[in-house]
């Protein structure tokens, strides 16, 4: 009986703290744009740039390495670039992901806010 009670003062207390809360949520959204995480793949030929609010900012291809990997003319190594442009845009999105969980993990804690088990990683 006495656990329900402390549970929903618990649950008065972050009420009480929603405007606060909804602010440092909103504050830590627009961070969200301006972090930027790149991953390479191919020893570097191609690199993807995200930003934490999961868009692609920028890819990368360097001329000198995909020169020694594809022929232009080969289906096959036409398909190997868009293979490698495809992985580097999936591990920066891995990266981004980590990275908005983390701020928003941080944020929580500022905040007193209790955490599911596991943390926000299950949530994104």
């Amino acid at each position: 009986m006495f656990e329900g009670l402390k549970n929903m003062a618990g649950l008065a207390g972050i009420m009480k703290d929603m405007p606060r809360i909804k602010q440092k949520l909103e504050e830590v959204k627009g961070n969200l744009g301006r972090i930027e995480v790149s991953a390479e793949t191919g020893g570097g030929a191609v690199k993807a740039t995200v930003n934490c609010r999961m868009r692609v900012v920028s890819i990368h291809v360097d001329p000198a390495m995909m020169a020694g990997l594809v022929d232009a003319t080969s289906a096959q190594d036409r398909a190997l670039a868009e293979e490698l442009i495809a992985g580097a845009v999936n591990a920066a999105l891995e990266k981004a992901q980590e990275r908005a969980g983390k701020e928003f993990q941080e944020a929580a804690q500022d905040l007193g806010l209790p955490l599911p088990p596991g943390g926000l990683a299950g949530m994104m």
